[in-house]
C-alpha cells in the first residue's frame, strides 16, 4: 500500500521516454511519493528504449514483462529475432553486446510476469496480456509454467472475447490492468482494463488507481 502518494498505471511505452515524462507532468506526478506501474513493452519503436529500461532502477517505477521484453532474449538467428527486427527492435541489434546484455539484465532483475498492487480498493493486478481466471495461479508460477507465462505476455484472446461481447471475471483481484492490444481507447471487461493506446492515438494512457477503479466500478 502506498501511504506517501498515489499509484498510477501506464500503457505500453515503446521507447517514448520524452512522451512519458511529458504525460507524467500533465498528471502532476509526484516523484517523491507517487508510484508508476507499467503494463510492459517498455522498448521498441520509439527513439529511446534504453532510457525506458533504465527507469526500472528508479524507486517510483515498476513494470511487468511484455512480449517486446521477451523478444530481447531471442536467439539472434531465430524466427522470433526476425519478428523483433520488424516490430521496432532494430535499435537492439545495433547495440553492442555489452549494451544488449545490460538491457537483458535490467529486464531479468526487475520485470516479473505480473504484479499485485495493494490499494484501498483492494488488490490490483498488472500483467501485459491475458490474465489467468484465478489470479493466484500467478503466485504459484515458476519457470516451468511455460503456457501461463506465454499467455500473460503474448495472448490477445481475452481482449478478443471482450470485443465480441463475451464478458467474464478475473477472480481474487479487484481488477486487472493490461496493455498489448493497440486499442483506440481504454477498453473494459467486468474487472479488466486494457490501456495500450499509444499506437492508435499517439498518446500514452496514464490512470491513477482511483480513475481505474471508477472506470470499472
Amino acid at each position: 500500500m502506498n501511504h506517501k502518494g498515489q499509484d498510477f498505471f501506464v500503457g505500453d511505452i515503446h521507447g517514448e521516454y520524452d512522451l512519458l515524462l511529458a504525460t507524467l507532468a500533465q498528471c502532476q506526478f509526484n516523484f517523491e511519493g507517487d508510484r508508476l506501474f507499467s503494463v510492459g513493452d517498455l522498448v521498441d519503436r520509439g527513439s529511446n528504449s534504453m532510457a525506458c529500461l533504465e527507469l526500472l532502477q528508479k524507486p517510483w517505477f515498476f513494470a511487468v514483462r511484455g512480449n517486446h521484453e521477451e523478444m530481447l532474449f531471442a536467439d539472434e538467428d531465430s524466427e522470433l529475432a526476425r519478428i523483433h527486427r520488424h516490430a521496432g527492435g532494430e535499435w537492439f541489434f545495433q547495440c553492442s553486446v555489452q549494451e544488449q546484455d545490460r538491457a537483458k539484465a535490467l529486464v531479468d532483475e526487475y520485470c516479473s510476469v505480473a504484479l499485485t498492487v495493494a490499494s484501498k480498493f483492494g488488490p490490483i493486478g498488472v500483467c501485459h496480456a491475458n490474465a489467468p481466471r484465478n489470479w493466484s495461479e500467478l503466485q504459484h508460477a515458476d519457470l516451468d509454467s511455460v503456457e501461463l507465462i506465454k499467455d500473460c505476455t503474448w495472448s490477445k484472446a481475452q481482449y478478443q472475447e471482450v470485443k465480441k461481447g463475451n464478458m467474464f471475471h478475473i477472480n481474487e483481484v479487484k481488477f486487472v490492468i493490461h496493455g498489448h492490444v493497440n486499442c483506440a481507447r481504454v477498453t473494459t471487461n467486468l474487472n479488466q482494463l486494457w490501456i495500450d493506446t499509444l499506437m492508435r492515438t499517439r498518446r500514452l494512457t496514464v490512470l491513477s488507481a482511483q480513475q481505474a477503479y471508477m472506470v470499472i466500478a
